[in-house]
């Protein structure tokens, strides 16, 4: 009997953190900007190669919200052989004006705790393949046009500290800025530079992935989760993300989609 109760109590815990590791959860921030269209912005970041879900396949979880655009904030996956499959899933999303994408850190480095850089050659390989099915910002910024408004996003390179570079000219006539970068570390240079933008999207530090008395541990829990207002960016999001890494579970920290009503009642 008091083995039973064990086992029981033991598949009872497995399912707990597979539900709270694998269960995406959708968060939806309404915004008001003035001189754009109703526009629905999907934020993706730190997959780590998962891409399917307790709730379903990321495409789907991301198609039902119908998105003009998604960016997706780095660590597509934990090592290059995932790769391929994550591409794949990312392709069958349905965005008017596609996908935007910055590299984070795992796309410099592949494992868990030993760390293998990768060479400048699989890096620039790796980056083609993100280009059939991405607009790939490496302190580069594309312009949208969309109902006879103007839309700049602007990605950060921060995959390695040290490699961002701010805009070498701002798009002053944009209605709607976006800046996009890995880690929210980005946010000490746009303060430092005063660069302007209506929302700045980030991810990496997973939320903690453990959160204790709904506060973050670890090396990130100075940051915030979630959306914070800030004077220089309007509105700085840091996604929870999709993945792992280092530790395979998540615990009080689900997997999160974040979804951009902008100008919708």
């Amino acid at each position: 009997m008091m083995m039973t109760t064990i086992i029981l109590c033991i598949l009872v815990g497995i399912i707990f953190l597979a539900y709270h590791t694998t269960y995406v959860k959708t968060s939806t921030v309404k915004l008001t900007i003035p001189s754009v269209p109703p526009l629905t912005l999907v934020h993706l970041s730190d997959p780590h190669g998962r891409t399917r879900f307790w709730n379903g396949e990321l495409h789907k979880l991301v198609n039902v919200h119908d998105p003009d655009l998604v960016m997706v904030t780095g660590d597509l996956t934990q090592h290059s052989g995932q790769l391929t499959r994550v591409l794949n899933e990312l392709a069958k999303i349905k965005s008017e004006d596609g996908i935007c994408f910055v590299p984070g850190n795992y796309e410099r480095e592949a494992g868990r705790f030993r760390k293998k850089v990768y060479s400048d050659a699989v890096y620039g390989s790796q980056k083609e393949a993100w280009q059939q099915v991405m607009t790939v910002l490496e302190n580069e910024g594309a312009v949208i046009e969309k109902d006879g408004s103007r839309i700049w996003i602007y990605g950060f390179d921060n995959s390695i500290y040290g490699n961002e570079r701010r805009p070498e000219q701002e798009i002053q006539q944009a209605n709607l800025t976006i800046f996009l970068a890995h880690s929210p570390k980005i946010i000490s240079l746009i303060h430092n530079e005063r660069l302007k933008a209506d929302l700045l999207l980030t991810g990496h530090t997973h939320g903690g992935q453990i959160r204790l008395f709904n506060r973050t541990v670890g090396a990130y829990k100075h940051f915030h989760i979630g959306q914070k207002e800030d004077q220089f960016v309007g509105v700085f999001g840091i996604s929870r993300g999709l993945g792992t890494s280092r530790l395979p579970i998540r615990l009080n920290c689900f997997p999160e989609i974040t979804v951009y009503a902008i100008n919708q009642s």
